[in-house]
C-alpha cells in the first residue's frame, strides 16, 4: 500500500506541472541540449517481491563551434532500498565530416556494445522493466575466487571511441577500463585494465539495420595463485520497423578462461513493439540465456543452467511528456524449475527542455 501511494503521489506531483514551466524554446537559439526522465516501476511477484524502484535520469549537452560537444548524464536511483547518486555519463565529443561522418569520443560513457545499451533510459524502452535482464544480471558462479560476471553488462567505462557513419554503413571502435562482461554493479576481483571493442552494421534501407561486434580483455584480476583471466564477447544484433511494428533482438556469445578450463555462455533477447493508436502500444520482449555453473566441491566440473523470461507490456501516453504501463512477465530463473508469474506497473515523466 505504501508503495502504491507513492506511485500515485508521484503520478499527481508531475502530472500537475505548470504549463508556464512546459514552454520549449526552440532548439535552433541554444546550443544547450537538457533532457530529464523520472519515473517509478514495480513487480509483484508468485515467489518473491520486487523491490521498488524510482529514477531521476537527466541528460545534458553543451555545444563548442567546431563540433566540439561536452555531456554530463547524473543519475539518481534508488533499488533494493537504498537510493544511490551516480553520474553515467561524462565525456568530451568531437565531430567532423571528411567524407563519411567521424565522432570521437572521451571520458566515461556507455559501452559501445549491445542493443540493450541503446534503450537503457525509461522513456526508450518500451516495457515496464526499463532494461533488458541480462544486463543487470550475473551470471552462475564460475567457480571459487572469480568475480560475477553478466552475459552482456550495463557498464559504463572509462576509455576513448572512434565512430564512422554514412547512410548506409557505420563501424567503431573503443579502448575502455571495464569488460562489458562485468557485473554492472561491481564485484571483488574484477580487472581493470584495457578492453578492446570493435562493430559495425549496415543498413540497406530506411527501417533495417544489421549489426556485429566483439569485445575481448580480461574479467578477472590477477592473484597470487593465478594470473587475469580472459573473456572473448561476440554480439549479434538487427532491428526491423515498419508501419507502427518494431521488431528488434540481439544474440550474445561469451568465451571465458578459467583455472578449470573454458567456460561458453549464450543467449539472446528477442522484442516487439506495435503502437494501436496515438496513445496506446503494446510490447513483448523473450529473453533465453544457457550457462555453466561449476559444481562448488570440484570447480572443474560444471553444470548447465537456464534462465527465461517473457514480458508483455500494455502502455498507455497520458499525453506526451507522461506514459503509464502495466506488464506481465513469466520468469524461471537459473536452477529453478518453478515458473515465477509476475505483475507489473511503472510511470515515466519525461520531457526535453531544450
Amino acid at each position: 500500500m505504501v508503495r502504491a501511494g507513492a506511485f500515485a503521489c508521484l503520478c499527481c506531483v508531475l502530472a500537475a506541472v505548470p504549463a508556464a514551466a512546459q514552454d520549449r524554446p526552440s532548439p535552433a537559439t541554444r546550443r544547450i541540449a537538457l533532457d530529464t526522465v523520472a519515473g517509478s516501476q514495480d513487480f509483484f511477484g508468485e515467489t518473491s517481491d520486487w523491490q521498488t524502484v524510482y529514477i531521476v535520469d537527466a541528460f545534458t549537452s553543451i555545444g563548442f563551434d567546431r563540433g566540439w560537444q561536452v555531456s554530463v548524464r547524473p543519475v539518481l536511483k534508488r533499488v533494493r532500498g537504498e537510493w544511490a547518486a551516480r553520474v553515467d555519463q561524462l565525456s568530451v565529443r568531437h565531430e567532423l565530416r571528411r567524407g563519411p561522418n567521424w565522432r570521437f569520443e572521451a571520458g566515461r560513457f556507455s559501452s559501445p556494445i549491445g542493443l540493450g545499451m541503446t534503450e537503457l533510459r525509461p522513456n526508450l524502452n518500451a516495457g515496464v522493466l526499463w532494461w533488458h535482464r541480462p544486463y543487470y544480471m550475473p551470471l552462475p558462479s564460475f567457480g571459487p575466487g572469480l568475480p560475477r560476471v553478466s552475459l552482456i553488462s550495463a557498464v559504463y567505462p572509462i576509455g576513448g571511441s572512434a565512430t564512422v557513419s554514412s547512410e548506409r554503413w557505420d563501424a567503431r571502435a573503443a579502448i575502455v577500463d571495464r569488460a562489458p562482461v562485468e557485473f554492472w554493479d561491481g564485484w571483488a576481483g574484477s580487472h581493470r585494465g584495457a578492453n578492446a571493442i570493435l562493430g559495425g552494421g549496415i543498413s540497406p534501407r530506411q527501417g533495417i539495420r544489421f549489426g556485429a561486434g566483439s569485445a575481448w580483455g580480461h574479467y578477472a584480476a590477477a592473484t597470487e595463485s593465478r594470473g587475469a583471466e580472459s573473456y572473448v564477447m561476440a554480439n549479434v544484433e538487427g532491428e526491423v520497423a515498419f508501419g507502427y511494428t518494431r521488431i528488434s533482438g540481439e544474440w550474445t556469445r561469451d568465451r571465458f578462461h578459467t583455472a578449470w578450463g573454458r567456460r561458453t555462455a549464450s543467449g539472446w533477447t528477442l522484442q516487439a513493439q506495435q503502437t494501436i493508436t496515438p496513445r496506446l502500444f503494446v510490447h513483448s520482449r523473450a529473453t533465453a540465456i544457457r550457462s555453466p555453473e561449476a559444481v562448488a566441491s570440484a570447480p572443474q566440473n560444471f553444470v548447465w543452467r537456464e534462465y527465461r523470461v517473457i514480458e508483455t507490456t500494455a502502455g498507455f501516453r497520458l499525453n506526451p511528456d507522461i506514459t503509464l504501463r502495466v506488464a506481465h512477465a513469466a520468469m524461471q530463473p537459473f536452477g529453478s524449475t518453478i515458473t515465477d508469474n509476475q505483475l507489473g506497473m511503472s510511470f515515466i515523466w519525461a520531457r526535453r527542455w531544450w
